[in-house]
């Protein structure tokens, strides 16, 4: 008999009994007689998932985009810093980038003159409040108070900004479709070529919530007027002079070249900016998450403007802006804790019988892999049978369907902010959310980490503030696998930066000759966490478990 949904059973069951009773008067003996010996139990039965781990050889990781509102609203996210996790080790993040003209084809007057050349690159932040600041005996302004978003640890690193001369072609020649570019390629495949032109470093780089003010003096004959405005939190700074001679020369001299003239000429002749991290010796770092579209280099000169009617000539100034855009990769560069790397060997991992510990880590680390079903029991006549065929066979009314995946604190020794508040499961074969996910009604598109809490409870710690364990209601996909209308795929199972976004990547071609599918999510998340599995040598209470509470016929 098919399973069906409990609520639809229930009440059917109370439906059919009631219409009884109310046709007949003597309901207690008939009812007796017909549906007296008829009685029904609640219980549990606990089924034991086989789940091992798989480390990502890298991951795709050009043009990633971040959705932060239902399916609105999207920007494109890139991690920029060095991390500590304090189980896994050290990631560094960098971007490379292609920049675009704003304005193809410039024309840059007479006599131009390039004054300076701004690099900016706004944070994630939001404002917190205003205050009045005063500039002088006169003068008052408001000034804003910001908080940054997303950025984890304080301590400096080393940041390089380099002229890149390796180019990132859009297409790929073999197969005519996007260029697919990995989170390794820039460290192993090209390196070199990244980092030919160095334009700007900072030996000791913290993200400041601080607003940015500018102070823009005008002159005009005897007087000079002074024009402030303020900016949202960033780093901004000048190049020095001899990178100002540097742009002078590819750009203000270019003046009508074909290389300035198009997108794709353009590419060709600068091929991009690339930002790179560093960790600084003994120091923890710090990583923010931005939109790297946000970044911009402008270049602003003066130049010439003759009045026809009087002869005269001034000075007038304009800008050219630079965009980074097209095409965006983020390299990952991890240095795992050595134990960790071996374990998470493939030939370490027991794919048959499972493993006692399941490693999840962000961005090139690892995630999980389970089958609800995969192996034999013991049944009620002694006989050795296949799970999945014994619990189809039962004539059951599922209630509820949960995974607990218990942390280990043995390893899992410092907890609180370093751990992930979410983890995702999906169909490791299509990256397709379950159906638990999509008929959630919990949803927060403005706050994930109140969304779909239903189906991916979130962290749920102790009195200390540290993780013990995460709770994935699977009700309905049980449902699913035991009446036969879904398959018992294996599901993956990763850490999540936000529970909203739910695309996938194809991560083939890889170093293996297996298709991977990837949750962007993960690739965009920094934490990591070890979760108890099923192995032997797990204790009892924190083992992997699929509990499956049910209503039967006594």
């Amino acid at each position: 008999m098919k399973l069906k949904n409990t609520f639809f059973k229930i009440t059917t069951i109370v439906v059919v009994v009631s219409a009884f009773f109310s046709c007949n008067d003597d309901f207690n003996t008939v009812g007796s007689e017909v549906i007296g010996d008829i009685n029904f139990k609640d219980d549990q039965y606990a089924a034991i998932p086989k789940a091992y781990s798989k480390r990502f050889e890298r991951v795709r990781s050009n043009n990633l985009v971040k959705q932060v509102s239902g399916n609105q609203v999207s920007y494109h996210a890139n991690m920029l810093g060095v991390y500590d996790d304090p189980v896994y080790g050290q990631s560094t993040y960098s971007v490379l980038s292609q920049v675009q003209l704003q304005q193809l084809n410039p024309n840059f007057g007479t006599n131009a003159v390039l004054d300076s050349v701004v690099f900016s690159m706004p944070y994630l932040s939001r404002a917190t409040g205003t205050t009045q600041v005063q500039i002088d005996a006169n003068t008052t302004e408001t000034a804003t108070t910001y908080s940054l978003d997303s950025v984890y640890g304080n301590q400096p690193i080393k940041l390089s900004l380099y002229k890149s001369n390796y180019f990132l072609r859009d297409f790929d020649p073999a197969t005519d479709e996007r260029q697919v570019y990995f989170s390794d390629d820039i460290n192993t495949n090209f390196a070199a070529e990244v980092e030919k032109t160095l334009l700007y470093t900072n030996d000791s780089f913290v993200p400041s919530a601080k607003e940015v003010v500018l102070r823009v003096e005008t002159a005009s004959g005897d007087n000079t007027t002074t024009t402030r405005s303020r900016l949202t939190p960033r780093l901004r700074f000048k190049f020095s002079e001899e990178i100002k001679t540097l742009f002078k020369t590819l750009f203000l001299d270019k003046q009508g070249s074909s290389e300035l003239s198009n997108a794709n000429n353009f590419r060709n002749y600068f091929r991009g900016i690339y930002v790179k991290a560093e960790p600084e010796i003994g120091g923890g770092g710090n990583l923010v998450y931005l939109n790297m579209r946000d970044a911009q280099i402008t270049l602003h000169y003066s130049f010439d403007v003759t009045n026809t009617s009087n002869s005269t000539t001034t000075r007038d100034q304009g800008e050219l802006v630079l965009g980074f855009s097209n095409t965006v990769i983020n390299s990952i560069e991890s240095n795992l804790n050595t134990v960790i790397t071996d374990e998470l060997k493939e030939e370490n991992q027991d794919a048959v019988n499972g493993e006692e510990s399941l490693y999840l880590k962000g961005g090139d680390g690892a995630y999980a892999i389970v089958d609800l079903f995969g192996g034999n029991i013991t049944n009620e006549k002694g006989e050795e049978e296949n799970e999945l065929d014994f619990l189809k066979r039962q004539d059951w009314l599922v209630n509820e369907a949960s995974l607990t995946f218990y942390i280990d604190k043995n390893k899992v020794t410092t907890g609180g902010d370093t751990e992930p508040e979410r983890i995702y499961i999906f169909n490791a074969e299509t990256g397709e959310p379950l159906i638990d996910y999509v008929i959630d009604g919990s949803d927060s598109s403005e706050q994930p980490l109140l969304s779909r809490v239903n189906h991916l409870g979130p962290i749920s710690r102790d009195s200390d503030k540290n993780g013990e364990f995460y709770k994935i209601q699977v009700t309905q996909h049980v449902i699913n696998v035991l009446n036969g209308d879904t398959e018992n795929v294996k599901l993956g199972v990763s850490v999540s930066q936000n529970i909203n976004y739910i695309t996938v990547v194809d991560n083939t071609p890889t170093i293996k000759t297996d298709n991977e599918i990837i949750p962007t999510s993960s690739i965009v998340s920094h934490e990591g966490t070890i979760l108890y599995g099923n192995g032997a040598g797990v204790p009892e209470s924190k083992r992997l478990k699929l509990d499956i509470f049910y209503t039967a016929a006594k």
